[in-house]
């Protein structure tokens, strides 16, 4: 067995039945390789999915003839070591744990200032639970909707004995 550098040249897919694969070019021989499957941290119960790229840089296992074989992960830089954007993320760190997708969506958690960051300004977010606990302050910009009535926290008034007002007054009890 070997450790070889190649580029994702083409992905498998659900259409062509090879999710989970990819084809490797080799350039140093300049040569493509078969369907090789991509390694991941849980395939069976629990299940770890993430896509890769064509074009990004892979190391792979493979055999002395590289007809078989198996793509151990993606490495960061280019083969050809021209610039590029193939670096870690600007939140990267010795003390950072995260995901950023193409489309700039980001999750990441620091785990040194206890810090778990969602930057998704162009996604929607949604939460599908048997029931949603919050512990700690809550900070809301912009409208909550619960059902299909809108809420607006600015407006929101209280009612008492002489109208609406701001920030509800305790009642005496009655004697």
């Amino acid at each position: 067995m070997m450790f070889r550098l190649g580029k994702i040249s083409e992905l498998g897919t659900v259409e062509n039945k090879r999710l989970g694969y990819a084809r490797v070019h080799f350039d140093d021989a300049d040569f493509v390789s078969h369907w090789l499957p991509m390694v991941s941290i849980g395939t069976l119960s629990t299940k770890h999915w993430v896509t890769i790229e064509v074009n990004t840089q892979v190391v792979c296992l493979m055999d002395a003839k590289c007809e078989q074989g198996a793509i151990m992960g993606a490495l960061w830089g280019q083969l050809d070591r021209k610039p590029d954007n193939n670096k870690p993320p600007k939140w990267a760190g010795d003390a950072t744990i995260g995901i950023q997708f193409p489309d700039g969506a980001e999750m990441f958690y620091d785990f040194e200032a206890h810090t778990l960051t969602v930057n998704a300004p162009k996604s929607e977010l949604n939460f599908k639970c048997k029931k949603l606990n919050v512990d700690g302050e809550v900070n809301v910009t912009g409208e909550v909707t619960a059902g299909a009535t809108k809420v607006k926290l600015t407006q929101h008034m209280h009612t008492s004995a002489v109208g609406p007002t701001g920030n509800p007054i305790p009642t005496p009890p009655t004697p």
